[in-house]
């Protein structure tokens, strides 16, 4: 019984830097990828990273939220960008 009562405390704050770290190496792999579908795919994934950063500031992690969706708006505008010319 003793096994289902003891709970883990999740470190909202490690995994989101985790993230975090995750999301800047994608952003610079991205900026010098030379395939435009191969950094509209990589900008796919970055927002969806940015999308769990929020939620992870939802759920209790320590940043300032305002400031990621800014940074996660101005991904959107690049990823706007290179869908545009991806399907022209």
């Amino acid at each position: 019984m003793g096994f289902f009562s003891k709970k883990q405390k999740v470190d909202y704050n490690a995994i989101f830097k985790e993230q975090y770290k995750s999301i800047n190496q994608l952003t610079m792999q991205a900026q010098n990828e030379l395939d435009y579908m191969i950094k509209e795919s990589l900008y796919t994934l970055i927002i969806e990273k940015y999308d769990e950063l929020i939620e992870l500031i939802e759920k209790g992690a320590s940043f300032d939220k305002e400031h990621f969706l800014s940074l996660r708006e101005n991904i959107m505008k690049e990823y706007q960008m290179i869908q545009n010319i991806n399907h022209e």
